[in-house]
């Protein structure tokens, strides 16, 4: 395979070839070190951890005085919609939960929630990728029903075919990104080795290197997608239906499940009273857009528009799509994987959540 591993380090912004700082999602409040309490009556709170080797620095809010939960993510994107909403209309801090958001790639994020520095990934896709190489992670929620994924590129690029012998960003292999990606050349009867693949940690480094000129193209989502048609980008193709993967929700580990039910629901909960509070106020939501990802209003219209209706409704997501990223890990790993898809999931605090038997 002809491949292009620019791995860019995450917080290596200051090299003259690396992308500048992203912008940063509002802070609404500040986590504060050791709770004194915990959420829904746990008995012992823990102490807040530092950040993992390789991680951006925290964002989040909630109850300040609150069960501290740590969650990875690894770019700021429309993607993490929920989480900005339950941050900054209260839902964390209804449940006593004291968020801290953590940047790192998907493979970071994997080591960090097997070693416990993590309670969560906010990529159902990294615990997936775990539990099929035999780690105890379970996926949780599914924030969305579909993916927004797209290749935008320069005006001259028509079609996915025109992107042979162009270098094209995405995120980390195994990544949803370029997993869409991998199956949307398949589909036009190309394949990975058809171009030059420039890997970076998250979707706003590789929207960086498209804007620097690096890139001929790059798969993106919402709100970068609008953003590079301002700057005179265009939509090469839409990848979201290529695969069914899973977008972003909650990936955990079963030791946390156990040991910590209760925060384990109290984060759902707040995340699915985030959607609902999204898709009940577009305006609200369009502005979370504006002040998270520093964006025009009238992008954040746009995007709003194109993405609400891609909220889930009910927090999960049907066995198939689970059982088709087992697929892909196994052809990725040339190994056999024998979870199957129903081990890799437990929808039981959700159903908890909502109320369900």
């Amino acid at each position: 395979m002809a491949l292009l591993a620019t791995l860019l380090p995450l917080a290596a912004c200051g090299q003259a070839s690396s992308p500048a700082p992203s912008p940063s999602p509002v802070i609404v409040s500040q986590a504060k070190g050791t709770p004194s309490s915990s959420a829904n009556g746990a008995a012992a709170a823990k102490p807040a951890a530092s950040a993992p080797a390789g991680a951006a620095p925290r964002y989040g809010g909630g109850d300040p005085n609150g069960y501290p939960i740590r969650i990875a993510y690894a770019s700021p994107a429309v993607a993490s919609w929920p989480f900005y909403a339950a941050l900054s209309q209260g839902f964390f801090a209804q449940q006593h939960l004291a968020i801290s958001m953590i940047q790192m790639a998907g493979s970071v994020a994997i080591t960090g929630l097997s070693k416990g520095d993590i309670d969560f990934t906010n990529a159902p896709s990294n615990a997936i990728e775990g539990a099929s190489r035999g780690l105890p992670f379970k996926m949780v929620l599914s924030s969305w029903d579909r993916t927004p994924w797209t290749i935008s590129g320069k005006a001259e690029l028509k079609s996915i075919q025109d992107l042979k012998g162009k270098r094209v960003g995405t995120n980390q292999v195994g990544s949803s990104p370029y997993l869409y990606l991998q199956a949307a050349l398949k589909r036009a009867g190309m394949s990975m080795a058809d171009i030059k693949v420039v890997s970076s940690p998250g979707t706003q480094d590789t929207f960086t290197l498209l804007l620097a000129g690096q890139l001929d193209a790059a798969v993106v989502s919402p709100p970068f997608d609008a953003i590079a048609e301002d700057k005179g980008f265009h939509q090469v193709a839409f990848i979201g239906d290529a695969l069914q993967q899973p977008y972003i929700g909650l990936g955990t580990s079963a030791t946390f499940i156990a040991q910590h039910r209760p925060q384990v629901v109290a984060t759902i909960k707040a995340l699915m009273d985030a959607n609902r509070w999204l898709k009940a106020n577009p305006d609200g939501a369009a502005n979370l857009i504006v002040k998270n990802l520093a964006t025009s209003p009238a992008v954040a219209k746009r995007v709003t528009t194109r993405m609400l209706p891609l909220l889930s409704v009910t927090g999960e997501l049907p066995l198939a799509s689970v059982q088709e990223a087992i697929a892909i890990q196994q052809n990725l790993t040339h190994a056999t994987i024998t979870t199957k898809a129903q081990d890799m999931v437990d929808w039981t605090p959700l159903h908890e959540a909502l109320g369900k038997s």
